[in-house]
């Protein structure tokens, strides 16, 4: 009796125990069942994150190859662009920019389509030359297509959508952005594809918070995502994984990040849903083994206790250490990093997946070797590593080596060497995280403000208040303000009295209107000096459109401006140099043209005079040596009117006639009063150009005069000058000729420098033709210019020097 009931207590008791530790068993089993769904979303997340990484990747290539199109001639870029995207079906279209319009497409219907609402992500401060993505937009491709961000009816189902990725590309025909349409539906199609539960959920998510795509319909894609602190934490550990609720659901989710572009990985498992199963197998297996429990206590309760129950703790211990074994093994082999474990001598014993791709060897071939003898590193990392390993103890060893991979580049790795104690002994587990783009990011960055901190022009970057966040040396050593100064500071500190309010409402209007403005300005330094600065003044948006920044960049050009002024003032004084010579020599032609007229009416003064003395004048002799006195009088004083009117003080611009222009420059010129010999041939087209008369005449009489000389000094017979006015192609051409031989080679490329001269001193200062070539230049916004010409005349072969005007002929 007290044996049944010891009995019937032992089995109550052994009951109770088996039926806990199976309750307990089932719950470690349920826990298993989770971790092994969490490692299934790892492992989809993973490889999904890699798969797309590599996609973009390709893509990326691509928009480098499409760069190359425009280097080759007589190529159709559409057609080139058409052929690219078929082998693509992740691409939607590729489409390449100019001033935010598609110009070339592989889907023609896109030519001509202008982007404006452009949300790509990641604004850029210094470096534009990455890979940007957008908000998804809906429909096919950008010809009936509608960007979901600002799409404002967010209850209508989106049955087809794309997602726009954009770089700039650099070529010989100027700087283009390419636009690559990524298809929505090949990336869902792919995932779907390649998980066999219908419980999952796959989810593309921008690194802002934007839902890129979703397999799950009822997601609003193109706004901001629920998951955000999710996301976040992602960002910061490269990965996430757990049992999440969301909107009342609760999820098995592992979230991840492409290796290098910004977008992120979600993969979904439906808790209860996956689960369902596992619960009602769990109910089943605990009312089987319960009744099994019974039986057995009731058939061979002792026994079952006895003999069973250490064995079953051993099975437990052992399948705990083969689940803990395999955890290890799916860590080590399928993790993101290089690792290798090596004995105590240094020679590999394993090595995972990451590492024998990166060497591009089988782990056979590596097992047995020195670790430090692998053929990937150079001499100081192969000398760096074999010291740390011989000389290892508990501490752990980081530092950074170079390895070639089996592409033979070279790779920055961050190695961690630490010393571990194992039942078989001491192991030594080498781990390596390749770090190169991490590097050169930073590398870029370092350049980047580098080029900020040293180029010769101030720069100062302002919040959206104008509040100084940061300054270069230049801006110190333009403004004498230190950077500590100003940090904290409006603009306002730099402003001079010399800009009133009216000038800066106008900049900050045509700031606030197109988001730049540039011009001169002058401002003050921090000893309350002025200082005038070429200033170029940018706003930074963010993606609302709303202002972020300012970034000015400016140049001191006060000592341009002053020397500005003095060559001003310069060509002033030779301006004023040439119209004093060219006065002298006037008057000289105007003596020499009054000699003849004062000679007629002195000797009919005289004869008049001398008949009243001998009483032989008459009426009519009388009136006709009148005559003659009048007419050269009339003559003297049309020489003095074309004189006055020469010396006048004009500077207004106005149309005046050519052909006039130059029978007036003939008059006043010593050519005519002085050269009886010189044949003048004129052909002369009636035309009109925007001028300062009175310039343009000394223009023609100094090259005139220079022509003259020329020819006077030549010993041709038949001295020619021609003079031709034509109009061509909007311009009007004044082309004078002479037959003197020409100017030598040797000095015709430099009759237009300022005091450069062929004559004697007495007869000039070298500063006409200087002049002319201003005149014209400056003045008429035309061309001065002179060469050896030969040419026909009356069947005769001359040569001489040809001096061509060219000026727009403004009608």
């Amino acid at each position: 009796m007290k044996l049944n009931i010891k009995l019937f207590i032992g089995a109550f008791i052994s009951f109770l125990i088996i039926t806990s530790s199976i309750m307990y068993a089932l719950s470690i089993l349920k826990e298993e069942a989770v971790n092994n769904y969490l490692t299934i979303s790892k492992l989809n997340a993973k490889s999904f994150s890699k798969g797309l990484n590599q996609d973009i990747s390709n893509i990326e290539q691509i928009i480098t190859n499409i760069a190359s199109l425009f280097d080759l001639e007589k190529v159709d870029i559409n057609d080139r662009l058409e052929q690219m995207q078929i082998n693509y079906p992740q691409i939607r279209s590729l489409n390449i920019l100019k001033n935010e319009k598609i110009i070339y497409s592989s889907n023609i219907y896109n030519l001509g389509v202008v982007i404006n609402n452009q949300n790509f992500f990641p604004k850029t401060l210094f470096d534009d030359n990455i890979l940007k993505v957008s908000t998804p937009w809906t429909g096919r491709d950008f010809i009936s297509g509608n960007d979901i961000y600002n799409y404002e009816d967010d209850s209508e189902t989106i049955e087809k959508s794309f997602i726009p990725i954009s770089k700039k590309i650099e070529t010989i025909e100027g700087d283009f952005k390419v636009i690559i349409n990524l298809n929505s539906d090949y990336f869902i199609n792919s995932f779907i594809t390649n998980i066999d539960s219908e419980n999952v959920v796959f989810e593309l998510v921008r690194l802002d918070g934007i839902l890129l795509l979703s397999s799950d319909s009822t997601k609003s894609i193109g706004k901001d995502i629920e998951e955000i602190d999710i996301l976040n934490k992602t960002i910061k550990n490269n990965i996430y994984t757990g049992v999440k609720d969301i909107a009342g659901v609760k999820y098995i989710l592992t979230s991840t990040l492409t290796k290098n572009y910004p977008i992120g990985i979600f993969v979904k498992l439906d808790y209860e849903k996956n689960l369902l199963s596992w619960n009602k197998k769990q109910y089943s297996f605990f009312i089987i083994i319960i009744t099994i429990l019974i039986i057995s206590i009731l058939i061979a309760l002792v026994f079952f206790f006895l003999y069973n129950k250490k064995r079953e703790d051993e099975i437990k211990t052992h399948k705990l250490q083969i689940q803990e074994q395999e955890k290890f093994k799916f860590l080590f082999q399928d993790s993101h990093f290089l690792a290798v474990v090596l004995d105590f001598e240094g020679k590999i014993f394993d090595i995972n997946n990451l590492a024998i791709n990166f060497l591009g060897k089988k782990a056979i071939h590596l097992r047995g070797n020195n670790f430090w003898d692998l053929d990937c590193w150079n001499d100081e990392s192969r000398k760096t590593i074999k010291f740390f390993i011989k000389n290892i103890n508990r501490n752990n060893i980081e530092t950074e080596v170079i390895a070639i991979d089996k592409n033979k580049q070279e790779r920055v790795i961050d190695i961690t060497i630490s010393s571990l104690e194992t039942e078989n002994g001491k192991i030594i587990v080498v781990i390596g995280f390749d770090i190169t783009e991490r590097k050169s990011r930073e590398k870029r960055l370092k350049q980047a403000y580098t080029v900020f901190n040293n180029t010769r022009d101030g720069i100062m970057i302002t919040d959206k208040e104008t509040k100084l966040i940061d300054v270069n040396k230049s801006f110190e050593k333009i403004t004498g303000y230190k950077k500590e100064e100003v940090i904290g500071e409006k603009t306002k500190i730099l402003r001079s009295s010399l800009n009133d309010e009216i000038f800066y409402n106008k900049m900050w209007e045509k700031i606030n209107k197109f988001g730049y403005w540039e011009g001169e300005i002058i401002n003050k330094n921090k000893n309350q000096e002025e200082f005038t600065e070429w200033l170029t003044i940018n706003a930074i948006f963010d993606k609302n459109g709303e202002v972020l920044n300012y970034i000015g960049v400016f140049s001191d050009i006060t000592e341009q401006k002053i020397k500005e002024k003095l060559l001003k003032e310069k060509d002033d004084v030779l301006y004023q140099q040439s119209k004093m010579a060219a006065m002298g020599e006037m008057i000289a032609n105007i003596a020499h043209q009054w000699r003849q007229p004062l000679s007629v009416i002195s000797t009919a003064a005289t004869g008049m005079v001398l008949k009243k003395n001998i009483g032989i004048s008459d009426e009519k002799d009388d009136i006709e040596s009148l005559l003659f006195i009048n007419d050269s009088c009339q003559y003297l004083s049309k020489t003095i009117d074309d004189f006055r009117n020469f010396l006048k003080v004009d500077k207004d611009v106005r149309k005046f006639n050519i052909h006039t222009a130059i029978e007036d420059s003939l008059t006043l010129s010593s050519i005519k009063v002085k050269s009886e010999d010189i044949n003048i041939v004129l052909n002369l087209e009636k035309l009109q150009v925007y001028g300062i008369k009175n310039e343009f005449i000394q223009v023609l009489i100094n090259i005139l005069n220079n022509a003259k000389d020329a020819l006077e000094s030549s010993k041709i017979k038949n001295k020619i000058l021609l003079i031709n006015v034509t109009e061509e192609d909007g311009y009007i051409y004044i082309k004078i000729q002479d037959n003197a031989g020409g100017i030598p080679e040797n000095i015709i490329n430099r009759v237009f420098e300022p005091y450069f001269t062929t004559k004697h001193q007495s007869k000039g200062t070298g500063i006409g033709l200087y002049m002319c070539e201003e005149i014209i230049k400056n003045h008429m916004k035309g061309f001065l210019s002179v060469k050896n010409k030969e040419f026909k005349y009356n069947k005769q072969e001359y040569k001489g020097a040809c001096f061509i005007i060219k000026v727009p002929n403004k009608k």
